[in-house]
């Protein structure tokens, strides 16, 4: 199971019902601060900068490692500096947020940032494919791995090639759109999750002639015309029809269509179906804020290339 406790499966539900954050997970220049001044409750580590989005809280004296700021967030507790509402709030390294009126970062100034801390709220995620579209923040969106990926280390390497080899096609009408798509660096037989999370099997089994290339792989529709894909599979657990959850583990990771042992999966919007089992046409959807549990917990908001993503 992805979660390692009902209390964390708790949390994921409540992730889903908040996702949709600002920004890359883990970006260069963090730096260490800490939380002062928090009531007795604490800190209160949030999803975005914005109110109403906790997932959890932490205690005076906890050291964060801030990323960098923006100055356009939420209003808490009717903080005011220089006549204006304060609206500073601190990305940390993992891609969540905290209020920096709590944080002993530089004091901030006129502009809303504090002194020697990377702004993070323009130019840090590329610009969106043309024709592609962003996984929404109202959908819940998870890394597709599990804690005992890669023997136990539950972690893994992104390889995304965006635009090339056969991770082309933002929104084509009579091919796989797949831009998006990324691969995961897994081991055959690794337990694989639907990165959407709940939904409904559309297809599972071998890929019709014409996707030979994706080898068994298994579509999964989470309502609202948005599908995920995973492909390349060594065995497929589910069936067209089933209703999954967050935590079905839906098949094992293999090198089917491939030369090598890897996950791939994409998101797709309002894409169809062919009676075989092909999928083509639609938008293919950038992911963005994929929850995970390991590695401390958070959202990974950009996949780039070479980066460490954990269950």
């Amino acid at each position: 199971m992805k979660a390692s406790s009902a209390a964390a499966r708790s949390l994921i539900l409540l992730a889903a019902l908040v996702v949709g954050v600002l920004g890359v997970a883990g970006p260069a220049q963090a730096a260490t601060y800490h939380v002062t001044g928090a009531d007795a409750q604490g800190l209160a580590i949030q999803s975005e900068p914005h109110v109403n989005h906790v997932i959890r809280y932490v205690p005076n004296g906890t050291a964060l490692n801030v990323s960098c700021q923006v100055n356009n967030g939420d209003q808490v507790d009717g903080r005011v500096q220089y006549g204006r509402p304060f609206r500073t709030w601190d990305r940390l390294a993992d891609g969540t947020w905290v209020y920096d009126w709590y944080m002993d970062t530089p004091t901030v100034s006129t502009d809303g940032y504090s002194p020697g801390i990377p702004h993070c709220d323009a130019g840090s995620l590329p610009a969106l494919a043309s024709g592609c579209v962003d996984w929404p923040s109202s959908k819940f969106l998870q890394t597709p791995l599990t804690s005992a990926a890669n023997g136990g280390t539950g972690s893994v390497v992104a390889n995304p090639h965006y635009g090339t080899d056969y991770h082309v096609n933002c929104n084509t009408t009579d091919h796989m759109n797949q831009y998006y798509a990324v691969d995961l660096g897994m081991r055959a037989g690794d337990p694989v999750l639907s990165p959407g999370g709940a939904g409904t099997v559309k297809y599972a089994g071998w890929a019709p002639s014409g996707w030979e290339s994706c080898g068994q792989y298994i579509i999964v529709d989470h309502g609202g015309g948005w599908w995920s894909v995973v492909c390349h599979l060594s065995a497929v657990y589910v069936k067209a029809g089933q209703a999954i959850t967050n935590d079905t583990i839906i098949g094992a990771v293999g090198a089917t269509g491939t030369s090598e042992a890897h996950l791939h999966f994409s998101l797709m919007k309002n894409a169809s179906i062919t009676a075989a089992g092909g999928v083509y046409g639609g938008q293919n959807a950038r992911p963005r804020h994929l929850y995970h549990l390991g590695c401390g917990g958070g959202y990974y908001d950009w996949i780039s290339q070479g980066m460490q993503v954990c269950y």
